[in-house]
């Protein structure tokens, strides 16, 4: 078949841009950036700012791994601790149990996270002689997992050690563990507990880990964490706890890592018993509003404490000065807006502390009686900092910012995050090799293939006047964003191995904002025109006998001024509306382009979802919905009679022109939804849609509007040189052209008198929507 070959060019053209988009994403991805975090898998990186944020972004959960985030902000010691004692136990009770010693994984003392991957942690025969034949069991140890469906209590052997009951509907009750008296290990998770009868605890003489987080527990009842006296873990993770027995701590001697996370506490009035071991508390996500003089003053053994995201508003001046061993203070995320350097003037040996995501000045006052090594000030402003007062920190080495350029201004700190964005670096404004060579690609196919059809459209002069100033302003339109990525990369030239000098300079910039709105008025007017042009074509060939007229050269001006408003106002408003700051255009990028899929709810990220998930997906799902509708009318009218070639490589270029629209605009429609559903978008992603993907459409549609076309072929490519240099035409040339087709459903010729009377009045029915087909 004829039409078979624009079907083989379509498919080639668009495995070709598939592999080079995947080509250029992989090696955009390359090893992990500095500022980046490997994910244990060796396959993953995952920007600073992702790791130890409570979301698994490694497929292998490593960047959440307790241990990894402990190393991060701290707590190491004991985290090793934990799993060096839980290791060297599982050995003893293997060489007890076989005489040979079977590999362990590093972190095989949470064995359900294993088992749930499959992964066998002990090569041993079950030793409990009753259980529930659902559940599994691996020596002493008992798990029992969703597929067990648990109604009610198991009957169990006292030979269990370690018992796993998770995401079942279980109900405790008095007396429930008595003859479990050898049970070191407790986990109750997802089971829907609400009530803890008294003596429901008791009986378990050398339980050293109680975990029964994520129930629906309000409160404890006096004295039940006193039947634990080997207790050394307990984990009450996202409860309803409104009050915890603080008391209890003083009769709890081995007690070291205390979990209260997400509940609603509040400590009003409220202080802490000592306990000889306890090390480490987490309160992060609770109400805590006030922090007082004698919360914690009983805690002399204290290393770590952990207070995220409450609602602490005042710290009292003395609240940590008996914390004598406090190693990490985490504060992140309090609506705190003063704090005093003599709050923490006592605690010599601090050397974490957390203030990021606070209404906080880092001001001399604060900065002055530290003596931290570490501090985390991620999303604090930059003109809110005192650089000169964080020079002045002589033990300070590890520092985190909110923007990698912020480092530039702390030269004497040994490691400063973030080192990259994913598109800039430290040193250069496009990090990697493949975003420059990848932004110099398109912008030289989108100005030169443009160019060619401006070139094209001047030299041969038309009979419709209405498709040449529709075919010349798309072209115009997709010319600017080749002229974007040309401004892109002579900036990166410029600022190459120096761009940490001039990044926030750059960002503030009115050259920053003049290129972003360039940016957004060619991608908008070019969607706008592409939606024009599907809604005339439908108009005057699928419905053509409802009074439909040919548009005029006066309504194609004022349509194409209307639409050029249009695009030019959704990219200059922005600018009128966030005028004296950079929160829209050079938010998170050096590239100026306001997807802000970096987080979900920046400033201005109501616009912007406007923008590209309101107007852009609506005229995609338009042109999808009209040409497909196009194309079922077409084939209908042709149902009594074969379809010609000429409609099928009509029906064939509408296809590859829909494709690629999707193509390029739906991966950023899907990163923009996703990110309101708390999916973190890797910067590597972000990069690659600006320098890529975007500007995508702006190349390929001068080969499907023109260049594929029979007519422009032979009008421009293969008698337009001759045009220029001898100024003729031959006949044999002209009785050439005269046979060719304008590629759409029906002819067109250069003289309208080659032509019968039938079909110069077929012609004048439908100047626009049958001579633009591509």
């Amino acid at each position: 078949m004829v039409y078979g070959r624009s079907i083989a060019v379509g498919v080639c053209f668009m495995l070709i841009v598939i592999l080079i988009s995947a080509l250029i994403f992989y090696l955009s991805l390359g090893p992990c950036p500095t500022g980046s975090f490997a994910c244990n898998n060796g396959i993953q990186c995952v920007p600073q700012r992702q790791m130890c944020d409570k979301h698994l972004d490694c497929s292998d959960g490593s960047d959440e791994n307790p241990v990894e985030c402990g190393n991060l902000y701290g707590s190491k010691e004991l985290a090793d601790k934990i799993v060096r004692n839980a290791i060297e136990k599982k050995k003893q009770q293997q060489q007890l149990q076989r005489p040979t010693i079977v590999a362990i994984n590093a972190s095989s003392w949470d064995w359900p996270s294993l088992a749930g991957n499959g992964i066998q942690t002990m090569l041993m025969p079950c030793a409990i002689i009753t259980y529930p034949r659902q559940c599994q069991c691996r020596g002493t140890m008992l798990y029992c997992g969703r597929l067990a469906k648990l109604r009610r209590w198991p009957r169990l052997s006292e030979e269990v050690t370690n018992l796993f009951i998770i995401r079942n509907n279980v109900t405790l009750r008095d007396n429930l563990f008595a003859n479990l008296t050898r049970l070191q290990k407790l986990t109750l998770k997802y089971n829907n507990i609400s009530h803890l009868p008294p003596g429901s605890l008791s009986g378990l003489p050398h339980l050293e880990r109680f975990e029964l987080s994520h129930n629906n527990i309000s409160r404890l009842p006096h004295g039940i964490l006193k039947d634990l006296p080997s207790l050394q873990w307990l984990f009450l993770v996202n409860n309803q706890l409104r009050y915890f027995p603080m008391e209890h701590l003083a009769s709890m001697h081995k007690l070291e890592w205390l979990v209260l996370s997400h509940n609603r506490l509040t400590l009003r009035d409220e202080q802490l018993s000592k306990s000889p071991k306890l090390v480490e508390i987490y309160l992060e996500n609770n109400r805590i509003e006030y922090i007082g003089e004698k919360t914690f003053a009983q805690l002399d053994k204290l290393e770590l404490l952990d207070l995220r995201y409450n609602l602490i508003t005042h710290i009292h001046e003395e609240a940590f000065v008996n914390l004598s061993a406090i190693l990490d203070i985490r504060l992140i995320g309090n609506p705190i807006k003063e704090l005093s350097g003599a709050t923490f003037l006592y605690n010599t040996h601090l050397e974490a502390l957390s203030l990021a995501h606070m209404p906080l000045a880092i001001d001399r006052n604060l900065l002055e009686s530290l003596n931290v090594s570490f501090l985390n000030l991620t999303g604090i402003e930059f003109d809110r900092i005192d650089f000169t007062a964080l020079n002045e920190m002589r033990n300070l080495k590890y520092i985190v910012f909110e923007r990698f350029y912020y480092c530039s201004m702390t030269p004497q700190v040994l490691m400063c995050k973030p080192k990259t964005d994913g598109v800039s670096s430290f040193k250069d404004l496009l990090s990697k090799p493949s975003l420059r060579y990848s932004t110099w690609l398109m912008a030289t196919l989108s100005i030169g293939g443009n160019l060619m059809v401006l070139w094209g459209r001047f030299i041969y002069r038309d009979e419709n006047v209405a498709v040449t100033m529709v075919i010349r302003n798309l072209a115009l339109a997709d010319m600017l964003m080749g002229f974007y990525l040309l401004i892109i990369g002579v900036q990166d030239y410029r600022y190459r191995d120096e761009y940490h000098k001039v990044a926030r300079e750059w960002l503030n910039s009115w050259q920053c904002k003049a290129i972003g709105t360039l940016a957004v008025s060619s991608s908008e007017v070019s969607m706008l025109i592409l939606a024009f042009m599907s809604v005339e074509r439908f108009l005057l060939i699928a419905d053509p006998f409802r009074g439909h007229r040919s548009i005029s050269v006066r309504i194609i001006y004022f349509s194409l001024l209307c639409i050029w408003l249009t695009g030019v106002g959704l990219a200059v408003t922005p600018v009128v509306i966030w005028y004296s700051s950079t929160q829209f255009y050079g938010t998170h990028s050096g590239t100026c382009f306001p997807l802000l899929i970096h987080e979900a709810y920046p400033l201005g990220w109501q616009y912007s979802a406007f923008v590209f998930l309101g107007v852009n997906l609506w005229l995609l799902v338009m042109i999808a919905l009209l040409y497909t509708a196009l194309l079922i009318s077409i084939w209908r009218t042709r149902s009594a009679t074969p379809l010609s070639l000429l409609d099928c490589e009509f029906a064939v270029r509408f296809f590859f022109i829909v494709l690629t629209d999707v193509l390029c605009w739906a991966p950023i429609i899907a990163m923009k939804i996703w990110v309101f559903f708390k999916y973190n978008i890797s910067d590597d992603i972000y990069a690659w849609l600006v320098v890529f993907i975007l500007p995508l459409n702006s190349a390929v549609n001068p080969l499907l509007y023109t260049f594929t076309t029979p007519k422009y072929r032979n009008q421009i490519l293969l008698r337009g040189w001759k045009k220029i240099t001898s100024r003729k035409r031959t006949e044999t040339g002209l009785g050439n052209v005269a046979n060719t087709t304008t590629g759409t459903a029906t002819g067109s010729s250069q003289n309208p008198d080659d032509y019968t009377t039938t079909t110069t009045t077929t012609i004048k029915a439908m100047p626009l929507a049958l001579t633009m087909s591509p």
